[in-house]
């Protein structure tokens, strides 16, 4: 008879080679210097992220058309701020994020709707 210990120890050992672990994945965020954002407040460009959906300046904006909408600005080098309101999903955030980027969007900022950051 095999000694209790020793079955712990298999079934431990079992347990650990088969398991699998969370892959984590993270986003890289850069916090902007306080001295800085008085220089590029004027320059700007503010989206808004809301339960009525994306909006340029007041005007309804869909993923499709930001790359039209914005391309001479984000061609400039113009920073992104992006206004998100509470209860939006991350995820919706993120493709908001990701279609910027595919427009040419070098810096884009997250705040709440509220205007803190």
């Amino acid at each position: 008879m095999t000694p209790l210990i020793d079955v712990v120890f298999i079934l431990l050992l079992f347990f650990m080679l088969t398991s699998t672990f969370a892959d984590r994945r993270s986003m890289d965020l850069a916090t902007p210097a306080l001295s800085s954002a008085p220089d590029v407040a004027d320059k700007v460009i503010v989206l808004d992220l809301g339960a009525e959906g994306l909006r340029f300046n007041g005007e309804p904006l869909t993923l499709e058309s930001i790359d039209d909408t914005l391309h001479t600005r984000l061609a400039t080098g113009h920073p992104v701020s992006l206004q998100v309101a509470a209860g939006i999903p991350l995820e919706t955030s993120v493709s908001v994020m990701d279609a910027l980027k595919a427009s040419g969007a070098r810096s884009i900022a997250l705040r709440n709707a509220e205007g803190q950051p």
